[in-house]
């Protein structure tokens, strides 16, 4: 007799179609628990995150899509361009709208939630009436973050409701799923656990990391190729960076080292991706000269990032100073990173650091941008022994974070 596996919701506001993602984890998640065998649907919203694009045009409060074998339900919010009211809006409405819709879809036996605090903690309740199992993921620390890249002071009274909120949702929760290594001493420093006085049971928090696709990765290095003639460029050394350009990322810092090399006719810095910051840093390096530095795509096709990175002499991972980092991260560009078999440098002093520990290039808090010029110099003038030992090492590294092993890792939590 065929047993009938159990019905999956995966919650993320901010999950996109496969051709728009670059944040693989939910649609990774969701493609490889249906090809399980079990009945998974995404809900997200119908706004496409940095993209001002919305997927519902025509008034409706929700639209059903199917991506190959991944379906999704895009529920209508409202749109925003920044980190403003509209956005917060936008937070509220969706889990609201969610919950009024829910009963039109087949129940489900777990609903895993990305976590949204506060906004997203009324789906606990959701899962409650639906007497589903409440898996919750934390794939940041917040309001945590805001602490460490300075835009709350510790003294700030939001924070007391804001941690209340993040509290009161990890009480709740069935399992606790961290992206980060060092959730477990989070909730300990806290003093949220049942041996600090606290209600939580460590033994429902687990760490699942994010990840990479690698048939997916070799596949669109083969068959998803940029013209460009930096990269194809073989006489120049590649720094490349992809991602956010904003105030987290830190890219000044950057900047600063890459000014420090610009006499190094050999090597360029190419950075790929948009944000509040890209403007006034391009005009900051044109006033300097600094001529080493490209500002190349603000966006492009998730399909042809593998074949980018391939191209690359050097990955980097570059950040805010101080304390972000102490539990551990999880960035998704740095498995893609080690999936492309090229050393990475990164300017952030971070705990349990896979970088470090698996010597893949260089991850610390740089004193001074000639320390940060130093180190990159290092890595991009290795003896070439010494290179490919260091490209070989990040690619065998790409296998522990491989999304069918992640999969096999939440299905043990059902």
């Amino acid at each position: 007799m065929e047993i009938t596996k159990k019905t999956i919701w995966l919650i993320n506001q901010y999950a996109m179609p496969p051709e728009l993602e670059s944040r693989l984890r939910t649609i990774k998640f969701a493609q490889y628990l249906t090809q399980k065998g079990y009945d998974v649907t995404i809900f997200a919203s119908s706004i496409m995150h940095n993209m001002q694009v919305d997927l519902i045009t025509d008034g409706s409060k929700y639209i059903e899509k199917k991506y190959g074998d991944i379906k999704f339900v895009h529920i209508k919010t409202k749109p925003y361009k920044t980190n403003g009211i509209s956005r917060i809006i936008s937070s509220i409405q969706f889990p609201q709208r969610l919950k009024k819709i829910a009963t039109k879809f087949k129940k489900p036996d777990v609903i895993i939630q990305t976590a949204l605090v506060p906004f997203g903690n009324s789906i606990y309740y959701l899962s409650k009436k639906l007497k589903a199992k409440y898996i919750v993921e934390v794939l940041d620390l917040w309001p945590e973050s805001f602490v460490d890249l300075g835009i709350l002071s510790k003294n700030n009274p939001i924070l007391y409701f804001a941690y209340k909120a993040e509290k009161w949702l990890y009480e709740k929760a069935d399992e606790i799923v961290f992206s980060m290594e060092g959730g477990v001493n989070y909730i300990k420093d806290k003093g949220w656990d049942i041996d600090n006085g606290g209600k939580i049971n460590l033994k429902k928090v687990h760490y699942i990391n994010n990840g990479v696709d690698l048939d997916d990765f070799e596949f669109n290095v083969r068959n998803y190729k940029l013209i460009d003639a930096d990269l194809s460029n073989t006489q120049i050394k590649k720094i490349i960076y992809i991602g956010s350009i904003r105030l987290a990322n830190n890219l000044k810092k950057l900047i600063d080292a890459a000014e420090l090399l610009k006499d190094e006719q050999d090597i360029k810095f190419l950075f790929y991706g948009d944000g509040d910051d890209r403007v006034p840093l391009e005009k900051y390096c044109s006033d300097r000269k600094i001529y080493n530095v490209i500002f190349k795509d603000k966006w492009i096709e998730p399909k042809y990032v593998p074949y980018l990175l391939s191209c690359s002499t050097l990955n980097m991972l570059n950040y805010m100073s101080g304390h972000f980092g102490r539990y551990g991260g999880s960035q998704s560009k740095m498995f893609q990173y080690m999936a492309s078999g090229k050393p990475i440098c990164s300017n952030l002093d971070m705990m349990y650091c896979p970088i470090n520990h698996y010597n893949l290039g260089i991850s610390k808090e740089f004193s001074e941008s000639k320390e940060y010029a130093d180190a990159i110099l290092k890595l991009v003038n290795s003896d070439e022994k010494e290179y490919n030992l260091m490209c070989l090492r990040a690619r065998n590294t790409a296998k522990n974070y491989d999304y069918k092993l992640l999969t096999d890792k939440i299905e043990k939590l059902f």
